[in-house]
């Protein structure tokens, strides 16, 4: 049997020491590992938010400028399109946050500065969600305050009804200018009845279309005429 000697106690607890050493880093390594997707992807969704918030400020200030005259339309009409972007600019802000600081904030070795770090990212969040929710809400008032129905001829001529939100009685006509452009050809009007924008229906003259709403029959001239 081999005698224990002093030596083997040292070699034994530098062994213990480099094995526990080895655990702590392939569990760091392995947190490392999982946080890495997390973070990709967070920095994709802020990305996608930064863009999708842009084009929608950028739609929104062309959008004012050229309405009432000019009106975009593709399937929805432009201000719900911008409120879509909006809102899907938030839901991938909120992922961006949801993914991101948890990490970041899990990197920062000490412990008060890491909470105050939290703390103050929760803190900038809800303060930026403030303004942006009313200006969403500002933009989904302006998407709800009318509403649109496109009505085509036999001809495949089209034009979009626009009826008032607030007042159903009120509407105006629009004749397309180009793809998803629509020029106004007829002001606002007042409707003997209300009407279904749904309901009328175009019918093709030699120079000027008829629309046909309930009781009131509207002459919508051609664009460029």
């Amino acid at each position: 049997m081999r005698k224990r000697l002093q030596g083997d106690d040292v070699t034994a607890s530098g062994l213990g020491a480099s094995r526990v050493g080895s655990e702590v880093s392939g569990e760091t390594d392995s947190a490392r590992s999982a946080a890495r997707p997390r973070l990709t992807w967070g920095i994709v969704s802020a990305l996608v938010s930064v863009l999708l918030g842009a084009a929608a400020q950028a739609s929104a200030a062309w959008v004012s400028d050229s309405l009432p005259e000019v009106l975009v339309y593709f399937v929805m009409p432009g201000w719900a399109l911008i409120l879509c972007c909006h809102l899907l600019s938030g839901v991938a802000a909120l992922a961006a946050l949801v993914l991101l600081v948890p990490v970041l904030v899990r990197r920062i070795s000490r412990g008060w500065i890491r909470r105050l770090t939290a703390v103050l990212a929760v803190l900038a969040s809800v303060t930026s969600a403030l303004p942006w929710s009313m200006y969403s809400a500002g933009v989904g008032l302006a998407a709800v305050a009318a509403t649109y129905a496109q009505v085509t001829a036999s001809s495949g001529e089209s034009v979009l009804v626009e009826q008032s939100g607030f007042d159903p009685q009120t509407y105006s006509v629009y004749s397309q200018k180009s793809w998803g452009l629509w020029q106004r050809s007829v002001p606002w009007l007042s409707a003997t009845e209300v009407f279904e924008p749904k309901d009328c229906t175009l019918t093709g003259g030699s120079s000027n279309l008829v629309l046909h709403c309930g009781a009131d029959d509207i002459v919508v001239p051609r664009v460029g005429d």
